[in-house]
């Protein structure tokens, strides 16, 4: 299984440029970047691919020192939104060919390790009818949720009857087919900006979304959130 992480944040309410790439950022003890590479490993993931920006070559080689079991290929690049990011990432993965599916994360996710492996479980008997199966939570804790519902019948993990209504929302998380990138040019030209806003637009015009709802996890975006991260860390951890 193919891989990628967004790694680009600068981490503006986590103190910005001056505390270092968000991707750096310690939640007990170990970067964040440590903990999704980890998770990966664990998933059984062979080939991981991770954007930065031009400021954030420091996430590269702190990854150098420390790589993980996948191979780690790298993209430098300052994107105008998470869309674009997403682009690439999905690009690069499918180059050769590859139909997917392929699991993407944001570098900021913290969840009980195992995680990803029980998504990708979770999500295979979806992925024939869906072009992305979206990992959801009933944990709530974000300024701007990206709020998913499912479809009468399927409480915890079926196809998406809506987006940006509904009980769940992202949890950072997905598996995602190629066939997600038929639609990147338009976009461009229509200079969308958020991942979200692109991901709205594929589902009303056709596209078919998947959700499972997960075991709780922390979006990283606040100093609050280290401390939920890492009390979540204690409670799943031995």
């Amino acid at each position: 299984m193919k891989a990628g992480i967004f790694a680009a944040g600068v981490g503006a309410r986590l103190g910005g440029p001056a505390r270092g790439p968000k991707a750096l950022t310690a939640v007990a003890g170990r970067p964040l970047i440590d903990w999704v590479l980890e998770d990966l490993d664990r998933a059984a993931a062979t080939d991981v691919v991770v954007i930065i920006n031009e400021e954030s070559i420091a996430v590269r080689d702190h990854v150098a020192r420390h790589p993980p079991l996948a191979a780690v290929r790298w993209i430098v690049e300052t994107t105008p939104s998470s869309m674009h990011s997403f682009f690439r990432i999905v690009e690069d993965l499918a180059r050769d060919g590859d139909a997917g599916p392929f699991l993407v994360s944001t570098v900021d996710t913290i969840a009980p390790p195992g995680t990803f492996a029980a998504f990708v479980d979770g999500a295979s008997a979806l992925l024939p009818d869906a072009d992305a199966v979206l990992a959801l939570t009933a944990h709530v804790d974000d300024e701007k949720p990206f709020r998913v519902r499912l479809e009468d019948g399927a409480p915890r993990a079926g196809a998406v009857a809506a987006l940006g209504q509904g009980p769940f929302a992202t949890a950072g998380y997905s598996l995602v087919r190629p066939s997600v990138l038929r639609d990147a040019d338009a976009a461009r030209a229509a200079r969308l900006g958020a991942l979200r806003e692109y991901f709205v637009r594929l589902f009303a015009g056709g596209y078919r979304f998947a959700g499972v709802c997960m075991p709780d996890s922390i979006d990283v975006d606040r100093d609050a959130d280290v401390a939920a991260a890492e009390q979540l860390i204690r409670k799943t951890v031995c």
